[in-house]
């Protein structure tokens, strides 16, 4: 018996958990964010805003494209911790 793996519901799982673990980077940038915004430090309020933005555009532009499962988990954005 062979199993098969509905490949679009496996990226639709697999984006769901880079999402979860984005979403704490986040909440992390916006604490960095009020930080710099107390200390009056303009660089680094930029800085955190454009990574947030990348963490924002993850799901729109990360391509989770395979041919196998074991492709697919392996498949994480590079600076986004795996959990």
């Amino acid at each position: 018996m062979t199993v098969v793996i509905n490949m679009a519901k496996a990226r639709g799982i697999q984006m769901d958990k880079i999402r979860a673990v984005r979403n704490k980077e986040l909440v992390a940038k916006d604490i960095e964010f009020m930080r710099a915004i107390e200390d009056g430090d303009t660089d680094a309020q930029a800085t955190v805003k454009a990574k947030k933005q990348e963490l924002r555009n993850i799901p729109q532009t990360f391509d989770l494209t395979t041919d196998t499962p074991e492709e697919l988990k392996e498949k994480w954005p590079e600076g986004l911790p795996k959990e």
